[in-house]
């Protein structure tokens, strides 16, 4: 099982676990390396959801194309899928379409690996 902690930015900030079996985990990645983090945003529905809680690996940074990153651009974190044709971040959601971020642009923070959805 792994364990990770993430704040819950929804709920006064406090600090709450969440508790998987690493045979999710599809792809390869280093435990140390994982994080969680609530999502704040509908950019990426409806494969990610406002308020998931993500999974990323901060060791994998091999862009591969359609896979799903942790970017960080004008300050703030984004959740963005890859388009290797085009070296760009762009959102699945039609109606946040204008959110598209050049690769020389962004800083590559990590892979997201799993996605658990909070109700």
């Amino acid at each position: 099982m792994i364990n990770l902690e993430y704040t819950d930015i929804f709920d006064g900030n406090k600090i709450k676990k969440i508790q998987f079996s690493k045979h999710f985990i599809k792809s390869p990645y280093k435990e140390k390396s994982l994080f969680a983090i609530l999502v704040d945003g509908k950019s990426m529905e409806p494969v990610i959801n406002h308020k998931a809680v993500i999974i990323a690996d901060l060791s994998n940074k091999k862009l591969e194309d359609s896979s799903i990153y942790l970017v960080y651009y004008e300050n703030k974190m984004w959740v963005k899928k890859y388009d290797i044709l085009n070296k760009i971040f762009i959102s699945i959601n039609p109606d946040f379409s204008h959110l598209v971020y050049k690769e020389e642009d962004i800083h590559l923070v990590a892979k997201v690996i799993l996605t658990f959805s909070t109700f």
